[in-house]
């Protein structure tokens, strides 16, 4: 018999965790106590299994406490553009790693995905190599078998599948024990049936059996930390060819990632009055000479050389053409004439959507 769920409304962005609304309701499932943050979650009988049926959200088990061990399920859902998947080790809802599949995308390199969410917001555009993404075969209006293997900064995900299509070798965030979510973010109306969630420890000789995929190699003349400053409105910095001063910001180091990108999401939640950071760094040199930087970065920058604008562009997700994903990596360069002495390289940086990230390296004499 089912047993309805009264709705919730979803605000979030199509590929992040669900915020919190005024009115909740709740939902045993799993073992577990879910917080409904969905237009649609009930109980229902699909398929001669009793399931879990979601439309347009996620539920949170904030109690879980999940730290190492297996999280499977059984996935059913039509073909459509939706992003389904599961989340583990979440702290207050803001942090946490996350895996989905795209329902629309069948057996192409990105059809599964990792990565984690910071201050809320998913950074899939900066975690884009055979570490985060795989293909995955999928059987639309039947089920799926998803399985994660967590253990310690390392994780498995099979799908359909004996050994794992996507090995993780360094999960991104702390290892701390958190809450778990269940999503099914999609902008048509399709019902995603999950069905036999198993949250449980390692078994005896379980653990990870995968193996990482080699990197991507990392550009000569790396620069691996940064300075970053407190957010400022991108009005501040746009069409200025020279970059503005005395803005009053407070600055702090950030280390790169192991791929040579800074997730600036790690600090701040980009708003929509406070959406763009500097990035700046120091070049000390000897003699005069014209040196490339190659640089990555989403959604959009600025970037000066001792205050005066030498590149501007923008990088997000379908800002160049309806197919462009807006991933990060070492795809641009540009000739920065150096003077003998210090150097300063300050990039403004402006993030919309799927990552708020920035890289750069130069190779001197």
């Amino acid at each position: 018999m089912k047993r309805a769920i009264a709705l919730g409304i979803l605000a979030t962005i199509l590929h992040a965790g669900a915020s919190a609304q005024d009115q909740t309701t709740h939902l045993e499932y799993g073992g577990h106590t879910w917080d409904v943050q969905a237009e649609r979650a009930e109980l229902v009988t699909y398929k001669g299994k009793q399931a879990l049926a979601i439309e347009k959200g996620g539920l949170w088990a904030d109690d879980a406490a999940f730290s190492d061990g297996v999280i499977s399920f059984k996935v059913a859902y039509p073909e459509h553009r939706a992003f389904i998947g599961a989340g583990w080790r979440s702290q207050d809802r803001t942090e946490f790693e996350e895996m989905y599949f795209r329902s629309h995308l069948n057996n192409t390199p990105d059809t599964v995905q990792y990565t984690p969410v910071n201050n809320g917001r998913s950074a899939w555009q900066i975690y884009a190599d055979g570490n985060a993404l795989a293909p995955a075969v999928q059987n639309y209006d039947d089920w799926n078998e998803v399985k994660i293997v967590v253990q310690g900064d390392r994780a498995d995900i099979y799908f359909n599948s004996d050994v794992p299509v996507l090995h993780v070798p360094d999960l991104k965030n702390d290892l701390a024990p958190g809450g778990l979510y269940l999503r099914s973010t999609n902008r048509e109306d399709a019902t995603t049936h999950f069905a036999d969630l198993e949250i449980r420890p390692l078994g005896a000789n379980e653990g990870i059996e995968g193996s990482p995929k080699p990197p991507k190699p990392r550009p000569d003349g790396l620069i691996q930390t940064w300075r970053v400053s407190s957010p400022i409105a991108e009005a501040t910095v746009a069409d200025q060819t020279v970059l503005p001063q005395n803005l009053g910001l407070t600055w702090q180091d950030m280390d790169v990632e192991t791929n040579g990108i800074a997730n600036l999401g790690r600090l701040y939640a980009p708003s929509e009055s406070l959406n763009t950071v500097l990035v700046k760094t120091t070049l000390t040199v000897t003699d005069a000479q014209i040196a490339e930087m190659k640089f990555g970065f989403s959604d959009r920058v600025r970037l000066y050389l001792n205050g005066d604008l030498v590149f501007a562009g923008s990088d997000g997700f379908r800002s160049r053409s309806y197919r462009f994903l807006g991933l990060i990596g070492f795809y641009d360069a540009v000739g920065l004439n150096l003077v003998p002495g210090e150097n300063h390289i300050v990039a403004a940086v402006s993030e919309s959507f799927g990552g708020w990230g920035w890289a750069g390296a130069v190779e001197t004499d």
